[in-house]
């Protein structure tokens, strides 16, 4: 049964709707967008239908959260009388149709059937070619699909959890999966990177203080810790956290109170640990520059995230999310990149990983004028480091590899009776993979 969320504060609003799609969706209810957004988290709906005025959070800031979960979920917004201009700022933005105040029930089904159908098409469509979204995390290959299973395993559980990776890898995404995946989505996540504060401050935004505790203090302020209670506290860089906060940290954990600077009480916190970093954290508790005991208690789960150029099978899924988001921006309708372009971009080491591609589309977009984007849309940075690294290899090595690569391609469609989905699993990469690879060397 195809899947329906509605979103609406408006209780007798969403009463009626849930009267007239129980028999044909699976349908669950948000009172509003923060609520939505939670219920996002661990259940993905093939449509979703949207006030566009609410208390806690407008439509339009609602539809933008959706869209960078999953830009293929369609969304419906509901629209009041006189804001039909609103209603076309939210198709703009990604919204694929809207209904007014007061509707007709019988236009209303006609328009959530229509978009519940492309919702399930594009579902199977992604799930065929072995994608996999996970609260905005996206990815096809081996490695996310074991960082997917692991966040739907341990989120729902207290455990601190460590998530480990290069620069620009999505850690924190994980860490907010993690949470929207928990059962303390409904409380805050707050995130704090410590390698961005000086260490002199870093104790005080960490655990806060009274007033009068320090020269400055004119008012009393609660720290991060206090400000996650019931939610998620996300300690990103903790390699960067010195020895003597490292201990100030370990207590909280054994007791879950916080005591601000220049305070002589305790506060209970009820908070789950998600920590992340760069650096191999057991190395330093080998040097002696991180504590052993702090090290196993954020280390309970660990999630690692492997740098971009050892999953190459991500790149062109990441590729069309990263279009997806940014067509909605700069409205614009971009389709895709060039097969020449998806060459590069699979032989690139992306040092900058995800967030360096992501960069790169979003330039690419704003400076595309076709519906393709080609190699002269690119930043010219990239261009230049491709030129550089490509003079310098034997042009003989390059055909050989090519001619290598497409043997191997014929010879898998061959294998399978031309079934591009068995022969892309055989090759060890992912369908959209392939179908570049199939273009590029012109084989039907």
């Amino acid at each position: 049964m195809k899947r329906l969320l509605i979103v609406d504060d408006d209780d007798a609003i969403r009463l009626s709707l849930v009267a007239a799609f129980k028999n044909m969706f699976e349908i669950k209810e948000a009172s509003g967008g923060r609520e939505a957004i939670s219920i996002l988290g661990g259940w993905i709906p093939d449509v979703i239908l949207l006030d566009q005025r609410m208390l806690d959070m407008d439509g339009l800031e609602t539809l933008d959260h959706i869209k960078d979960i999953d830009p293929d979920i369609p969304v419906v917004m509901i629209t009041a009388y006189g804001t039909v201009a609103e209603a076309v700022k939210a198709m703009q933005r990604g919204a694929l149709d809207y209904i007014q105040k007061p509707y007709d029930i019988e236009r209303v089904r006609l328009v959530v059937n229509r978009a519940a159908s492309i919702g399930a098409m594009k579902r199977e469509l992604s799930e065929l070619k072995g994608e996999v979204n996970v609260f905005g995390m996206v990815g096809a290959s081996d490695a996310m699909k074991q960082v997917f299973n692991t966040i739907q395993e341990f989120a729902p559980t207290d455990l601190n959890i460590l998530v480990t990776g290069p620069t620009g890898v999505g850690k924190e995404m994980a860490a907010k999966a993690i949470h929207f995946k928990s059962t303390r989505r409904q409380g805050p996540f707050i995130a704090i990177n410590l390698a961005a504060i000086p260490e002199n401050l870093m104790e005080s935004e960490l655990f806060g203080y009274e007033k009068g505790a320090f020269t400055g203090a004119a008012t009393s302020k609660a720290g991060k810790v206090e400000l996650a209670h019931g939610g998620t506290l996300f300690l990103d860089e903790i390699g960067d956290m010195d020895r003597p906060l490292q201990a100030k940290l370990l207590r909280f954990l054994e007791t879950r109170t916080v005591e601000r600077l220049g305070s002589v009480s305790y506060r209970h916190v009820d908070v789950r640990i998600v920590s992340a970093t760069n650096r191999d954290l057991a190395s330093e508790v080998d040097t002696g520059s991180f504590r052993e005991d702090l090290f196993y208690r954020l280390n309970t789960v660990c999630i690692n995230i492997p740098p971009l150029k050892e999953r190459l099978e991500d790149i062109p899924v990441l590729t069309d999310h990263f279009i997806s988001r940014y067509n909605r921006r700069f409205k614009k309708d971009i389709q895709g990149v060039a097969p020449e372009v998806m060459d590069l971009f699979l032989s690139l080491p992306w040092k900058g990983n995800v967030r360096e591609l992501m960069h790169t589309i979003e330039f690419a977009i704003a400076r595309c004028k076709t519906s393709t984007i080609n190699r002269s849309d690119l930043p010219e940075q990239l261009i230049s480091a491709d030129t550089a690294s490509t003079s310098t290899e034997s042009s003989s090595l390059v055909e050989a590899v090519e001619a290598l690569e497409k043997q191997m391609i014929q010879s898998a469609l061959i294998s399978t009776g031309k079934n591009r989905t068995r022969a892309a699993a055989m090759l060890g990469i992912s369908l959209r993979a392939l179908q570049y690879k199939l273009k590029k060397y012109n084989i039907g």
